[in-house]
């Protein structure tokens, strides 16, 4: 009669794990962002360590620098300074600010 309740009360404790179990969502994933992540370099305004520290080499940082002002990021490929391997590869950590604009500060 012992043995019949264990069997019965063990089989009532899975079932309900199952049930509960079906019932919890998975919680979405949001990305992990490195903490050392590189900051967009504006390519108006940086300097040629800043487009090293994001893995252009010396050579192209120079490019980048002497032919300012750029119109846009999109730019450095039309005018041949980046290859469009290379854009690709960057164009998340570049971005191109209008030399004299300011930013409007909230507050």
């Amino acid at each position: 009669m012992l043995g019949r309740k264990l069997v019965g009360i063990a089989v009532l404790a899975v079932m309900s794990t199952v049930v509960l179990a079906a019932q919890v969502k998975e919680m979405p994933r949001t990305p992990v962002k490195p903490i050392n992540a590189p900051k967009a370099v504006d390519i108006n305004s940086g300097t040629p360590n800043d487009f090293v520290n994001i893995g252009i080499d010396a050579s192209t940082a120079k490019k980048i620098v002497d032919g300012r002002p750029w119109r846009s990021k999109r730019e450095l490929v039309t005018r041949q300074v980046l290859t469009t391997g290379q854009y690709d590869k960057f164009k998340t950590m570049l971005v191109a600010r209008r030399p004299g604009a300011t930013t409007k500060k909230k507050g």
